[in-house]
């Protein structure tokens, strides 16, 4: 039988007053959620060598020598979380930014100041669908499994 393990979100964000608030609305979301936190992008590729994460939240203008867009063509290239989601937060509404995000391989993408809610419908998603994609894969008794989280009835998540 599967074991259940605890969804990882690393997030990546120059500002650490940024990380603790995003980390704060994830452990709103669901207490089960293990968030990593890093200043710069080196720091994120160290931190995930050898390690389980399953959801990027990264700040696209990261300080230090890679920024997020940087950041997220890396991870794409890595064999371990080519396909790990990944949510980029961009400052601002341009076109040619939301080019380069999907362009660097972000699967989703947010605009700073980050709504809680829509915060929380993204990572569910991601989480959900990496979820599902993974369990046609379980052939294996010892193969991890990551929780479906569910919004609690009380929130409501309007579209």
């Amino acid at each position: 039988m599967p074991r259940s393990v605890r969804p990882r979100i690393l997030i990546a964000d120059s500002y650490t007053s940024q990380q603790e608030a995003l980390s704060k609305h994830l452990q709103e979301l669901s207490p089960v959620i293990d968030v990593l936190g890093v200043n710069e992008g080196r720091d994120a590729l160290s931190r995930i060598e050898g390690q389980e994460v399953h959801l990027f939240l990264v700040n696209a203008f990261l300080k230090g020598p890679l920024n997020g867009f940087e950041l997220c063509r890396t991870i794409r290239k890595q064999g371990a979380h080519r396909h790990t989601p990944i949510i980029l937060i961009l400052s601002g509404a341009l076109i040619p930014e939301h080019r380069r995000a999907l362009a660097a391989g972000a699967d989703l993408l947010l605009h700073a100041p980050v709504e809680k809610q829509e915060l929380w419908r993204m990572v569910v998603l991601l989480l959900n669908e990496a979820a599902r994609r993974r369990k046609p894969d379980a052939a294996s008794a010892d193969e991890s499994e990551i929780p479906v989280i569910e919004l609690k009835p009380a929130m409501r998540i309007l579209h």
